[in-house]
């Protein structure tokens, strides 16, 4: 059957056409007055916000850390460096394959767990989005071309350089210079919104020692950059630069070759040596054994190794120099200035010695050291013999005669009893009993027959290694005291050092007696070190003799004063005779000290020596105390020598 054709078809179609095309007209208008009236809001509504969005894509702003400062030593010796490592850093932000990539990472570099949540804290202190983050420090050669292979499956990740603390010296100087380590949120919260700015970009603060005393000097002021970096957060130009400032240089008073000596000295002992300028009060060396490597702290010290330094028996962290507090009979030579001071004795003053002090009245003795090895005791003693031959007796009845709050009342001229220094800030302050100390801290009266033990050391009475020194410097220095300090100059913006005046440099000086007096004790002191066995006065030779200036003849005069501090006490049966333990380990053998300087009129070095558990203060604690003197005296000797030499070459007609 054949279908009809009608006419009005056509027209129907042509219909629908119109229609449709009315329709899609209207659509496109709509949709070109609604792409206008985007357009329009991009280019004129809304121009500047999406402008400054679109350069916030391209453009960023990254903050540029400052160079730190160097530290010397008094000779221009560079004490810490900075050194350029290579880090894998991560943009978090650009980081869309972070899990696969850490996946990558730990397989072709070894990242580890620990390195993982190191990274974590970082990320979480960061403070502008966008910045890198470090993820793994001081890259090898071999880790870098993994990295470098292995680009375009990490991105967001990226090898940047670095510069970073380096102590060339390490464990030799580590007490005394501290070290920096990463800045944590305790840290960050207690700065001020400048200096958190100042520190954005940076990963490291001092945190012990001279690098936290003088961070101010040696930090330096944060710079920035404007950079475009492309869709893979690269930097491919920088727009705008403003340079960071960097530190400042500083210069210490440490001598490091008298501070190797020292070390030397005291090989693998544990203790501390402190030497002064007594002049300055400058610090010449500070050591404390065991030390640690302060390389380790600077970019984030492992678990393993931190939990190693914390557990060890000898606690190498724990800074003997200036927290260690056993003074023994060091404290006589200032007892018996107080006595001169406060007129209980005048140099001529003499004592019978009988091996042993008691107090009026009562029956209990209290045993001079040679009473174990002679029981007859010193005799009739002076001060000047007191101090050579260290008489317990003499000292204890010069202690009972002053009574122990005039005894605190002087002590704490010397420096005891309180930091004195200027830029030590973690020292102990150390203890000068008091009636009032003890009530306060023991919730007890002073007894009488606790103060005979204040004139010879081994009572309440504690001190560091540095205040010793600190005391014989002063010593040295004819009474003149002069506040411990490391500092010796600051960088002046050129390549020259300015000496650094101190605030507060007045302190309460040492109530001497007199000059005569002061070198009465001076040259007491020398006698200890140098005055042999007399047979025709029957006087004793000086308790350092035999292995100070009687081991090896002294090129140049020397004073000191040796001490024993007890860590178990003697005990004694009824008719005094020592009781001696079946076994003392070496943690309850008795500490050694001993103190010295050179003892020629201009003085220029102070020592004092502390060897725990080292058992003598004459035999172990003198021989030491002499090869730190040697260490700075015979060069300084030799030096003038051929300085006098060249003088009187050139004089000649």
């Amino acid at each position: 059957m054949v279908k009809k054709f009608r006419l009005d078809e056509h027209k129907h179609e042509i219909q629908i056409f119109s229609r449709r095309l009315v329709v899609a007209c209207v659509v496109v208008a709509l949709l070109a007055m609604i792409l206008i009236g985007w357009m329009n809001n991009l280019q004129f509504v809304n121009h500047n916000y999406y402008s400054e969005r679109s350069e916030g894509n391209r453009l960023h702003s990254q903050f540029i850390p400052p160079t730190r400062g160097l530290i010397y030593d008094r000779n221009g010796v560079l004490l810490a460096d900075n050194r350029p490592i290579f880090n894998l850093t991560v943009v978090r932000e650009l980081a869309t394959e972070f899990d696969s990539s850490l996946a990558l990472l730990r397989e072709e570099i070894g990242l580890s767990d620990e390195e993982l949540e190191q990274y974590q804290a970082r990320l979480s202190r960061r403070a502008v989005p966008m910045s890198s983050v470090p993820l793994k420090f001081k890259l090898s050669d071999e880790e870098i071309a993994h990295i470098a292979v292995n680009q375009h499956k990490l991105p967001g990740l990226a090898v940047e350089a670095q510069l970073v603390r380096y102590y060339p010296f390490g464990e030799s100087i580590a007490h005394a210079l501290g070290y920096v380590s990463e800045i944590n949120r305790e840290e960050l919260q207690g700065m001020s919104e400048e200096q958190v700015l100042d520190y954005r970009g940076t990963n490291q603060i001092g945190k012990t020692g001279i690098e936290k005393t003088y961070e101010d000097y040696l930090h330096g002021s944060v710079g920035f950059e404007t950079v475009e970096k492309n869709n893979r957060g690269r930097v491919t130009r920088v727009l705008g630069r403003n340079d960071p400032i960097p530190g400042m240089d500083v210069q210490l008073h440490i001598d490091v070759e008298l501070q190797r000596a020292a070390e030397a000295a005291l090989g693998d002992r544990r203790g501390a040596i402190v030497a002064i300028e007594p002049s300055t009060g400058g610090i010449l060396a500070m050591v404390s054994k065991p030390g640690y490597d302060p390389n380790l702290f600077v970019t984030g010290i492992s678990r393993d190794q931190l939990a190693a330094l914390n557990s060890s028996r000898h606690s190498p962290m724990f800074n003997r120099a200036v927290n260690s507090r056993v003074p023994g009979s060091t404290i006589k030579p200032f007892i018996g200035l107080a006595g001169l001071y406060h007129g209980v004795v005048t140099p001529e003053t003499l004592i019978s010695d009988p091996g042993y002090y008691r107090l009026p009245g009562r029956a209990r003795p209290y045993y001079d050291w040679t009473w174990w090895v002679d029981k007859s005791g010193h005799g009739s003693v002076n001060l000047e013999r007191a101090i050579y031959q260290s008489c317990n007796t003499y000292f204890s009845h010069v202690a009972v005669e002053l009574g122990i709050q005039t005894i605190h009342d002087y002590l704490l001229t010397w420096g005891f009893g309180t930091n004195a220094s200027i830029d030590v800030p973690e020292a102990n302050r150390g203890i000068v009993p008091s009636p009032e100390w003890k009530r306060a801290v023991k919730n007890e009266p002073w007894y009488p027959g606790e103060t005979p033990a204040e004139g010879f050391g081994n009572g309440m009475f504690q001190a560091t290694t540095l205040q010793m020194a600190s005391a014989v410097a002063t010593i040295a220095n004819h009474g003149v005291f002069k506040r411990p300090r490391f500092l010796k100059a600051v960088q002046d913006g050129t390549d020259d050092f300015a000496d650094i005046l101190f605030d507060g440099e007045e302190v309460t000086q040492p109530l001497l007696p007199s000059p005569e007096n002061i070198a009465l004790v001076r040259q007491a002191m020398e006698h200890t070190v140098s005055k042999p066995y007399d047979r025709n006065n029957r006087r004793h030779e000086g308790t350092a003799y035999p292995f100070v200036a009687g081991a090896k003849p002294l090129a140049y005069p020397m004073g000191g004063k040796s001490g024993t501090a007890q860590v178990v006490g003697v005990q004694v049966d009824s008719r005094g005779n020592r009781i001696e333990p079946d076994h003392v380990s070496d943690e309850h053998l008795n500490h050694a000290m001993f103190i010295a300087f050179d003892a020629s009129p201009q003085s220029r070095i102070a020592v004092a020596v502390f060897v725990e558990n080292g058992e003598g203060g004459s035999s172990v604690g003198g021989p030491l105390a002499r090869e730190v003197l040697d260490a700075y005296m015979l060069p300084l000797l030799e030096k003038e020598a051929a300085g006098a030499d060249t003088l009187l070459l050139t004089s000649r007609p």
